[in-house]
């Protein structure tokens, strides 16, 4: 059984699964070149039906990240008596039906488009958190796990604890938007001058260099409840049209906003140290809760917050679960896989694979694709006869090198196929590769590669990170 799943929206990406395995996915940024590209992945669903020499008439299910069924409700029965497109007529039909069924919920949408040839089209429109959580129960190999996924918000939910068996996916608690950890996360991401929904990861390596001081003023603007937790809304504005994501009660606890490229003083240290505190405590909270509610001692994350390795490290150390796995791709590109995932075992019942470990799905290239497009862009290039030994001589010699091996990583993370690679026993190197090939903020951080087998000669914990979300 062949199934594209497909993510359209922020990290906009597709994916291929055969039979259960997933054989190729990729963002739509690595072939625009625009960073969290957002438009329809045309040129990342041509890839993944090419590369798996699959047509999109051998395609039999379409997976979609998003269900807009949920939407269905009476806040949306605003029908004029003069339709302004003939295609709303495929909203208008489902959203009018909808009032004869007493406000229950739609759980998913499924959609068949019959071609003049006879071809069935079946797109199944999937609840955004069960695309995060099938993507990391199936990919983790567990036979049963806790599954907790958390973001900006889906739909309506934010937050999700589900419980998966075999091929089954039981959802025991959502949460709804906007009492939203990753929009929490995102508007002290503005607060502090940077891009929100992109820029998260700089208020993390921000955090390092501050001190909580201001722990208790930002646990002020959270409740935690038995399972869960509310913000206080008088404090955030993210869920109205807003240029800001907080409120004059927001900067009147902790003083004024930075300015995008102003400067970043110890005020700002401290609060980014005191944000990412209490974003560890309450993902703590809900992942021992996760525990409790489903009995399980091995737990699947997926979602944004996922990204925030250092979050992370505290559920792996301190949560009590025997084991953890978070998705490598845990933001919406992910989805994609996800959704067809969902559609393969959770729909259609298919027999569980064992996945690789990897996240290197993407596009792949001979080196005669590589020393073509050399010729092509008039560079000059040496085939090394042991590139390994090269590269590394370049390396003790102080060079910074371009590292391009494999497939594609699909996640945000370079993790070895895609890198930068430098000697990080010169203890100006980080700056010099923030100044002067990344250009960006001199206390962004970079994660080190080192032989697995040596993990604990460099680091207090010897476990295995090669998905860069732990530390």
């Amino acid at each position: 059984m062949n199934i594209l799943g497909l993510n359209f929206s922020f990290d906009s990406a597709a994916a291929i699964v055969v039979d259960g395995n997933v054989v190729g996915a990729v963002a739509e940024e690595r072939f625009s070149r625009r960073k969290h590209d957002g438009s329809w992945p045309a040129q990342a669903v041509k890839w993944c039906l090419d590369d798996s020499g699959i047509g999109m008439a051998d395609v039999e299910h379409i997976g979609f990240f998003w269900n807009p069924g949920i939407h269905c409700e009476p806040a949306n029965w605003r029908m004029t008596s003069t339709l302004r497109n003939h295609l709303e007529y495929l909203y208008a039909l489902p959203v009018n039906l909808m009032r004869h069924f007493d406000g229950r919920e739609v759980h998913r949408v499924d959609q068949t488009l019959w071609l003049d040839d006879g071809h069935a089209m079946r797109l199944h429109f999937l609840t955004h958190h069960d695309c995060h959580a099938a993507g990391a129960y199936f990919r983790s190999n567990f036979e049963r796990a806790a599954i907790l996924t958390i973001d900006g918000y889906g739909e309506r939910s934010a937050t999700q604890i589900s419980r998966g068996e075999g091929n089954h996916i039981e959802t025991l608690r959502h949460f709804e938007f906007p009492h939203s950890l990753g929009a929490l996360y995102a508007a002290f991401t503005q607060y502090l001058g940077f891009h929100p929904n992109s820029g998260e990861g700089k208020v993390m390596g921000l955090a390092s260099y501050g001190k909580p001081t201001y722990v208790d003023a930002i646990r002020n603007m959270i409740q935690l409840h038995e399972i869960g937790f509310e913000l206080d809304l008088s404090c955030f504005s993210f869920y109205l049209p807003r240029r800001r994501r907080y409120t004059e009660k927001f900067t009147e606890c902790l003083g004024p906003e930075r300015q995008p490229e102003g400067e970043i003083s110890e005020r700002h240290k401290n609060i980014a140290a005191s944000v990412q505190n209490v974003t560890e405590e309450i993902l703590f909270h809900l992942a021992t809760n996760a525990r409790k509610l489903t009995g399980e001692d091995r737990l699947c994350m997926a979602g944004g917050v996922t990204l925030n390795c250092v979050a992370n490290t505290r559920v792996h150390c301190e949560a009590g679960f025997n084991d953890v796995y978070f998705m490598p791709a845990s933001g919406d590109s992910g989805t994609s896989i996800g959704s067809a995932l969902y559609i393969a075992h959770v729909l259609e019942n298919q027999p569980r694979q064992q996945h690789a470990e990897t996240d290197s799905l993407g596009p792949c290239f001979s080196d005669a694709a590589i020393e073509a497009a050399l010729r092509r862009a008039g560079v000059c290039y040496t085939l090394s006869d042991n590139i390994c030994k090269d590269t590394a001589q370049l390396l003790a010699n102080g060079n910074i090198v371009g590292w391009f091996q494999g497939a594609a990583e699909l996640g945000p993370r370079a993790l070895g196929n895609r890198s930068i690679l430098a000697d990080p026993r010169n203890p100006n190197m980080k700056d010099i590769i923030n100044a002067r090939v990344k250009f960006r903020e001199p206390f962004r951080p970079f994660g080190s590669s080192v032989l697995a087998d040596r993990c604990a000669d460099f680091f207090e914990r010897g476990d295995p990170s090669p998905f860069m979300l732990l530390v």
